[in-house]
């Protein structure tokens, strides 16, 4: 039996927030939603066991998704969690943006089923420390 993914979703979207935690939770992993950057980097912060994985929406208020990714991978705490970038569009200068960034992957948001198997497929294929 796989072990469950912890997961740290970011997302000012309170329905992409339910979305998703609804479609990882089914595939059976544990989920904490943030809808404010600040708040999700206190949690990473304080807390003492961090995430398998935190997927970012791009397009945030405050602090968009290229920020929190800039603290992140700046961060000797953080910097070797795997970030996956979630996005409606992917221009070109995304693309190149999160290649420099060493972002794990990028997953394009889409229907419910597309974006499910899309989630399934990062957390098979992802090689997470630890496990």
């Amino acid at each position: 039996m796989k072990k469950a993914k912890s997961i740290y979703y970011l997302d000012d979207d309170f329905d992409d927030l339910g979305f998703f935690k609804e479609i990882a939770e089914e595939l059976g992993h544990n989920v904490k939603v943030f809808s404010d950057g600040r708040k999700m980097l206190l949690v990473l912060e304080i807390q003492a066991e961090k995430p398998d994985v935190i997927f970012l929406d791009i397009h945030m208020p405050v602090l968009n998704g290229e920020e929190i990714l800039e603290i992140i991978k700046k961060s000797d705490d953080l910097k070797h969690i795997p970030v996956v970038m979630v996005s409606g569009a992917y221009p070109k200068k995304l693309l190149a943006y999160c290649a420099d960034m060493g972002v794990t992957c990028l997953v394009k948001r889409h229907n419910f089923v597309e974006f499910k198997q899309n989630i399934a497929d990062v957390l098979k294929g992802l090689k997470l420390v630890g496990s």
